[in-house]
């Protein structure tokens, strides 16, 4: 079967599938293992079941029918939805946000652009009217659940999730900065890529936020600053009065596909986080930007095969 007739899920699992073999993923954790199912086919399934956004119990209803993918797997029939729950909560979360970044390596670019931002997830159900109505009680305020801050340092060019960090809003976004820039560092550092730019919004201007982005990264600054209105001499910090020197030279926003990035996560994976104790939804929630960055790097191959065929038709005439 070619590349294009291939069904979306099906280049789904595969992607997957190939990043966990590049990055050698056991397949069974112990030699006393049960070999009815490994580690690649779990983790496989557990981030399709954040692609279709369904529960354990209805994902594994309609997993039974998809005789293609159950194939692909080399399994017989879909795991019990037990199963799933037991393996997501034995999986650690490092070990997770080694598979997510592992997306980075596919890219052939050696010099890419860096942007950081944030964004809210829902850890209930409930419709925003709902919990509206429960604010303007105050004893009913209680049981509004704070909602999940995620902070992801993305690859501009390519839209694909390098590193982040997870923790219950509202909070500033400074707090954030430093661990998910030396987290996405060392991804880069292996996979031998370096930083081209550093991009972010208004609630990341800081002196040392802005040196980290020269000295750490050797990044051109691209971090928006609070006060333009304000005269360079009165400007406190050297490296905010870099920027500030330069600023009428950044033309291009590629700050706005931080922003795309959220969207399609949120549009195609749902924005409801289903577990309800916290170390399973920062799980569930890196679950979800394993598919996200799986179906990105789908789109982006496939947008490389048709510019090549492109050119090869082109020269042919």
């Amino acid at each position: 079967m070619g590349k294009k007739s291939e069904k979306k899920y099906i280049r789904f699992v595969k992607k997957i599938l190939a990043c966990l073999e590049r990055l050698k993923v056991r397949k069974f954790s112990s030699k006393f293992s049960k070999r009815l199912y490994n580690n690649w086919v779990l983790i496989v399934l557990l981030a399709l079941r954040q692609r279709m956004d369904k529960s354990y119990r209805e994902f594994c209803d309609i997993l039974d029918v998809c005789t293609e993918i159950l194939n692909l797997l080399g399994i017989v029939k879909s795991p019990h939805f037990s199963t799933l729950q037991k393996t997501a909560k034995r999986l650690r979360v490092s070990f997770l946000e080694k598979v997510m970044s592992g997306f980075i390596f596919f890219t052939m670019a050696v010099h890419v652009r860096l942007g950081i931002d944030s964004t809210g997830l829902q850890p209930t159900k409930a419709s925003a009217h709902y919990v509206q109505v429960l604010k303007k009680d105050k004893k009913s305020r209680r049981r509004v659940k704070k909602y999940i801050k995620l902070t992801t340092l993305v690859e501009l060019g390519k839209q694909i999730i390098i590193s982040q960090k997870i923790r219950r809003g509202p909070a500033n976004d400074n707090k954030d900065f430093k661990p998910v820039v030396k987290k996405g560092k060392k991804v880069l550092d292996k996979g031998k890529k370096k930083a081209k730019s550093f991009d972010a919004d208004k609630g990341y201007d800081s002196e040392e936020n802005h040196r980290t982005a020269v000295e750490d990264l050797n990044a051109e600054d691209r971090i928006k600053l609070k006060y333009k209105d304000v005269p360079i001499h009165r400007t406190k910090g050297t490296y905010r009065k870099k920027v500030k020197r330069r600023i009428n030279r950044f033309r291009r926003n590629y700050r706005s596909k931080n922003e795309t990035t959220f969207s399609t996560l949120k549009r195609i994976n749902g924005s409801t986080i289903r577990s309800t104790k916290v170390s399973m939804q920062n799980k569930e929630v890196i679950f979800k930007e394993i598919a996200y960055n799986a179906g990105r790097l789908i789109k982006t191959t496939l947008g490389i095969l048709k510019d090549f065929y492109r050119a090869v038709c082109a020269l042919s005439l």
